[in-house]
């Protein structure tokens, strides 16, 4: 099923593209006969699978697969979210001109959706980004010194 959605969504994009590049007058019966192809190709590779599937232990592999996806997909926001806060925190110091960099944000995103920063490593002017990031996020989060640049 997996492999039919991301099949389809290329297929959607592929066409999009085509259309977007080439006149369909001209093209209109390539584009039509590619897009079909493509398509089936999508429909028909689960169903060609079926031979390798182990049912035995389906449902457990179905969980376990499900599990590793919600696991990727958490850290992957996560990961997005630290990204934005790194970003946020230092156009704030920016603001403030404080030359103290962010490099990274540890943090955790907890089950009701709110985000729980553990630690933040800066460069830079340490002390002075310590005082203000200290006032902007609590005392209970981690500030250290990374090293490099």
């Amino acid at each position: 099923m997996q492999t039919a959605v991301l099949c389809g969504c290329f297929a959607a994009i592929a066409l999009s593209l085509a259309e977007g590049i080439l006149p369909l007058e001209k093209f209109g019966k390539q584009i039509r006969l590619l897009t079909a192809v493509l398509l089936l190709s999508a429909l028909l590779r689960p169903v060609l699978n079926l031979k390798d599937a182990d049912f035995s232990g389906g449902t457990d592999s179905a969980a376990q697969q499900t599990e590793a996806i919600t696991e990727q997909l958490r850290a992957a926001q996560e990961s997005a979210v630290a990204e934005s806060v790194c970003q946020a925190l230092n156009q704030a110091l920016a603001e403030k001109q404080v030359k103290c960099t962010v490099s990274s944000c540890a943090l955790h995103i907890d089950g009701d959706r709110s985000i729980s920063i553990n630690e933040v490593v800066i460069t830079g002017n340490v002390q002075t980004g310590t005082v203000y990031l200290r006032e902007w996020l609590g005392a209970k989060v981690t500030i250290r010194e990374g090293g490099g640049t």
